[in-house]
């Protein structure tokens, strides 16, 4: 069963959603004694039903009392119902803790999503509406509804607009999910959004713009003490995601390069909010706090600054509950200090995965809980609503972030020129070194839209790098009323802080002229990290129309290297021209220049490729740099049908070893007829390597012909080198269909099951080609597996059978369907998981080899990505869903994994799941978990697909009995602690090395010190358990030389470190191990420091077998700073 397991949430049934999803207890107080809390805290119960019911989103207001939006309609309206979702205000008037009074401040709402009081009421994101809400006396019921915005995509209710957060700024920010598309109209003009990301709307001028795009569905955003913002994703795994204005992060739609989260492999969260006050525990202040909902637990981050970015380091639970319930969706700091949590309270979690109308689905529960210090005193309640605008601007100097916020905002509601005659006198008397005292009187004033100059001024030249930078920020803000912004930030570039100068390039976007777009460049003046250099290329983008026309004409004053940036940077046709000028003038590091002309070879024509041909035969050139341009020269054959007009330097590279297989692929590309000859003598030849003759073959099928059938059929008809073999069937059916199809079933009766894909492939990925290898097929026999394989591939791919999937099944005489399923088969085999389901030969199942599920799956970010992470699976799903995930795969596909089949002009389809589309290509993964990129140009339509990645019938080589436990398996990550991914961070994702001859023949001559970084050889990936330890078995060795030869199995693990860093690795235990770290050897121990370079490291792990039977552990010991560094995970 190749992917019984492989695209598991891709689906959810719909007809039998969770039937098993018991029930539990509703009592309050049972679920309170499930929670295992952080040490020293407790949790009380605020508020329950019959208060409210499904809180989506809580927010406090001035006077301490909490907001909550509620939805019992959520996922979907009944046909005929009365939409009577509520906005609630709680209140706490007694002072113990727990809510006691409750007013229903509206009710009639459909499905709203999210809320934030202020401006005299609340502004509720309402389906495709922003409203506020209002009442025309105190303590009374709304009365007064205003549109404020419209135009919000409703495509999916729980990616609607959601997430309201008024920022330090003035600002109100809001959210929207993935599939969802808005455009909005304002007197600004038109705002459209085309996917996730979050809206800045400043509500007095109705200005509204994207702050930042991206994510798959963010319910979770805040700032910290500096401004700085950051993000939760409730669908990605990416964790805590810093945000930098205008960036572009994880499923970003038409984007060309994005920024990632900085805890690769998380769990998804909702939720989001930066700890503070005296009431937390010093070591708590400024941590970053979320809900992972599927797994019935509160997290906490430790955020450190990392260049111009930061790291987030995982700390022990705040809450980890056993109740299948509790459901954290939303958290907020409160007035006294406390930490609330909005808990959905739902055994069932899924959305349109599951039957909305699924009696298990509560509707009627919620609840808030609230989290506080034992013997710590709470913070004191501000008095804000009274209070007078000095009293006000005195609370910005609070250790509670709540109070600060609400002081700034009550400040909007008082006299105008009373307040800033009040913050005038605040800051005067203010001392110079309080200078967070004086960024929140900054703040104050731009959240009352007055522009202050002086104390921008002084605040830019702070002593502490935050406030600078969140000085800078203002500059953004204030840009259209500042006279000398670039003044003002060009001493900002050269700050001793790379997150002061991030918010600089940031800032400059604002300044529509070539002299901002100079300036911005002098960023590589400094030490650059992916952040600024992320930052820098986006504000050459948007700045091109200004710089480019500049540059044109003379008035462009750029260095080579940041000119050389600028147009690597906008990397389109309007580059050619100053690219080859720059090219041609000399002066660029070698490494530059490469790089250039590997834009100019994505963006040139004919004349200009000439250029990139000819430096690719400069055998002066390093190896590596010549095969990415022929690389890149081959791209814009395929893509754009662009070739060299000067192509007489292929002659030469066709000489040259190093360069010669990527120069026989050009020349079939381009179609040199002249190298018919040259190309059907390479491909019959015995002693040419695999390399030579497989480019060879590849060029008869792009030249076609008579002449290619006849060579290319020679070689598929020999009982040679089924590889050779394999590939020249893959050339002819390119070009003859027929052709292929006859000689078809010889050939698959003679592969094997692993390998036989690109033969299948090969036809269903053609028009017509599924009824050609159908035909042929007609009267012929195939071995069943065989057959089997070519099922699922069709299966897979969404296309018209035209009849082949029952020709495949005479061919390959296969007479069992796959399994029957109804309701009382799956209630049988839940009720068999529960009774007998076996987790620990279940995780066994999961791991082997022929299974392949981590090629779909990853589990704590190790794995594939066709599907999503495994980890907390357990934790939410029910035990029916899982079987029902394996026995129907298409029923119902699981959000951002609805695959699509794009056709190209030439007849070639493509199918997989879309992760990015931009103006020049898409790119789709596959059922291989391979990326694919299509250019634009090539493609003639794209259409959804129906069909699941992963086929039915795939769970039938499974016994019943391996089924249960496979499926005890799943329902137990993220539920138990076996089988839960903890805080610890282990090396998950391995490579081991394949023995070969070669492996062999360097051993021979090298020893082991050989194998370590060899290009030639073979590693495949390897995994670790869920508990983070790598078994032996089943793992490949091989053996050294001699009668008494050790047998050996070589691993590698990858680390990425971010900065430099002194770290400690660890190893459960050392016996019969030995270590080399990037290349130098690295004495065995249970606690091994190290101290590593910003980049890419290797650790190799040698394992005599002889001397060590137990798995393997080696992991990142958690010390402070050391979030830093990471094992790479992915596949």
């Amino acid at each position: 069963m190749r992917y019984a397991v492989g695209l598991l949430l891709l689906l959810v049934p719909v007809v039998y959603g969770q039937r098993d999803a018991k029930i539990p207890d509703p009592d309050p107080e049972v679920e309170r004694k499930s929670f295992k809390v952080a040490e020293g805290f407790e949790v009380n119960l605020f508020a329950a039903d019959p208060l409210l019911a499904k809180p989506l989103q809580i927010n406090f207001d001035a006077q301490g009392r909490l907001w909550v939006v509620s939805s019992e309609t959520y996922p979907q309206i009944k046909p005929g119902q009365k939409a009577d979702d509520k906005v609630l205000i709680l209140e706490d008037t007694k002072g113990t803790g727990k809510a006691d009074k409750v007013t229903v401040f509206a009710d009639g709402l459909l499905i709203p999503s999210g809320l934030e009081p202020g401006d005299g009421g609340v502004y509720v994101a309402n389906s495709t509406e922003l409203i506020h809400l209002s009442a025309s006396k105190p303590g009374l019921k709304a009365d007064r509804k205003k549109v404020i915005l419209s135009g919000f995509g409703t495509e999916d209710t729980h990616h609607m607009l959601h997430t309201l957060r008024w920022g330090h700024d003035g600002n109100l920010y809001m959210n929207q999910s993935v599939y969802i598309h808005s455009s909005i109209e304002t007197p600004h003009g038109p705002r459209r959004l085309n996917g996730g990301g979050i809206w800045k709307f400043r509500p007095e001028t109705l200005e509204l713009e994207v702050f930042t795009r991206g994510m798959v569905n963010s319910w979770g955003h805040h700032f910290d003490r500096w401004g700085q913002s950051f993000a939760t994703d409730g669908a990605g795994s990416q964790g805590v995601n810093p945000q930098i204005p205008g960036g572009a992060y994880f499923w970003a739609s038409g984007v060309s390069r994005t920024l990632s989260g900085v805890n690769p492999g998380s769990p998804k969260y909702c939720g989001c909010e930066i700890g503070s006050g005296r009431h937390l525990p010093e070591d708590w202040q400024g941590d970053l706090i979320t809900c992972d909902f599927r797994a019935n637990r509160v997290v906490r981050y430790k955020l450190a600054p990392n260049g111009a970015g930061y790291t987030a380091r995982l700390m022990p639970d705040v809450i980890k509950a056993s109740h299948p319930a509790f459901r954290p969706v939303d958290v907020k700091m409160g007035p006294d200090g406390a930490i609330y949590i909005a808990d959905w309270y739902n055994p069932i979690i899924q959305h349109g995965e599951v039957d909305f109308r699924d009696p298990r689905r509560d509707q009627t529960r919620g609840r808030i809980w609230r989290i506080t210090a034992k013997g710590r005193k709470l913070a004191p309640k501000p008095e804000l609503a009274k209070a007078k605008p000095a009293e006000l601007l005195a609370a910005l100097e609070s250790e509670e972030g709540f109070t600060r916020h609400f002081a700034r905002r009550e400040l909007l509601t008082r006299d105008r020129k009373d307040t800033l005659a009040a913050l005038k006198e605040f800051v005067s008397k203010t001392e110079a070194k309080k200078e967070s005292v004086l960024m929140e009187a900054l703040w104050c004033y731009q959240t009352l839209r007055e522009v202050e100059p002086a104390l921008l001024g002084k605040l830019l030249t702070a002593t502490d790098y935050r406030v600078r930078a969140a000085a800078v920020r203002v500059v953004d803000g204030w840009a259209d009323q500042l006279p000398n912004v670039l003044a003002l930030l060009e001493p900002r570039l050269a700050d001793d802080h790379p997150q002061v100068r991030l918010e600089a390039v940031c800032a400059l976007r604002r300044v529509e002229s070539p002299r901002a777009a100079e300036l911005a460049l002098r960023a590589l003046e400094r030490p650059v990290d992916q952040y600024v250099d992320y930052s820098l290329w986006l504000t050459m983008r948007e700045l091109e129309p200004h710089w480019l026309p500049a540059l044109s004409e003379g008035r462009f004053n750029a260095d080579g290297r940041g000119l050389a940036f600028a147009l690597e940077a906008v990397g389109s046709e309007k580059v050619v021209g100053p690219l080859v000028k720059l090219l041609r003038g000399g002066k660029l590091t070698p490494e530059r220049e490469g790089s250039l002309l590997g834009v100019l070879a994505r963006v040139a024509g004919p004349n200009e490729l000439s250029m990139v041909l000819n430096a690719a035969a400069d055998d002066k050139r390093p190896a590596a740099q010549r095969v990415a341009l022929l690389t890149a020269l081959a791209d814009a054959a395929r893509d754009r049908g662009v070739a060299p007009a000067d192509r007489k330097p292929l002659a030469a590279l066709l000489a040259n070893a190093d360069v010669e297989i990527q120069a026989l692929r050009l020349a079939g590309l381009w179609k040199t007829e002249e190298m018919r000859g040259t190309f059907s003598a390479l491909a019959r030849d015995d002693k040419a390597t695999p390399e030579q003759r497989s480019a060879a073959i590849a060029g008869l099928g792009e030249l076609g012909g008579k002449e290619s059938v006849v060579v290319l059929g020679t070689i598929i008809d020999a009982k040679g080198d089924i590889a050779m073999r394999r590939a020249a069937f893959v050339a002819l059916a390119r070009f003859d269909l027929n052709a292929a199809a006859s000689r078809a079933p010889v050939l698959l009766a003679d592969e094997k099951p692993e390998t036989v894909q690109d033969l299948f492939d090969a036809f269903t990925t053609r028009k017509g080609g599924a009824k050609a290898l159908a035909v042929a097929l007609a009267g012929k026999r195939l071995p069943p597996d065989i057959a089997r394989v070519g099922v699922r591939v069709l299966r897979v791919s969404g296309r018209p059978d035209d009849g082949l999937i029952e020709a495949l099944s005479k061919a390959g005489g296969l007479t069992e369907g796959t399994r029957k399923v109804d309701a009382k088969e799956v209630e049988a085999l839940t009720a068999e998981v529960r009774s007998r389901g076996d987790a620990i030969r279940g995780e066994a199942i999961y791991r082997r080899g022929d299974m392949q599920c981590l090629k779909c799956h990853a589990i704590g970010g190790a794995g594939g990505a066709v599907g999503p992470d495994m980890s907390s699976i357990g934790a939410s799903a029910q035990i029916d869903y899982l079987v029902e995930s394996l026995l129907l795969p298409s029923k119902a596909i699981k959000e951002g994994y609805h695959s699509v089949l794009v056709t190209t002009k030439r007849g070639e389809q493509f199918t997989g799941v879309k992760i990015r589309e931009t103006k020049e290509a898409i790119t789709l993964r596959t059922d291989q978990d391979k990326e694919v990129v299509i250019a634009m140009r090539r493609v003639e339509n794209v259409m959804p697909s129906k069909v699941s990645l992963m086929p039915e019938g795939l769970t039938d080589t499974l016994t019943r009995n391996e089924l249960v436990d496979l499926v005890a398996f799943l329902s137990s990550l993220g539920k138990t602690e076996r089988f839960s991914v903890g805080r610890d961070r282990p090396a998950r994702r391995w490579q081991v090395l394949t023995p070969t001859r070669e492996v062999s023949h360097l051993l021979g001559r090298k020893g082991v010190v050989g194998l370590l970084d060899d290009a030639s050889l073979t590693w495949e990936p390897t995994y670790s358990t869920v508990q983070g330890s790598l078994p032996l078995e089943g793992l490949p060795t091989f053996k050294t030389f001699g009668k008494d030869g050790a047998t050996l199995t070589l691993l590698r693990a990858e680390l990425d470190s971010t900065a430099d860093v002194k770290a400690v690795l660890k190893l459960a235990d050392e016996a019969g191990l030995t270590l080399w770290l990037d290349g130098e050897p690295l004495t065995p121990a249970k606690a091994m420091n190290v101290t590593l370079k910003s980049g890419a490291h290797v650790v190799h792990v040698l394992i005599d077998r002889g001397a060590r039977k137990t798995p393997v552990r080696l992991e990142i010991d958690d010390t402070p700073g050391s979030a830093v560094l990471r094992f790479v995970g992915g596949k």
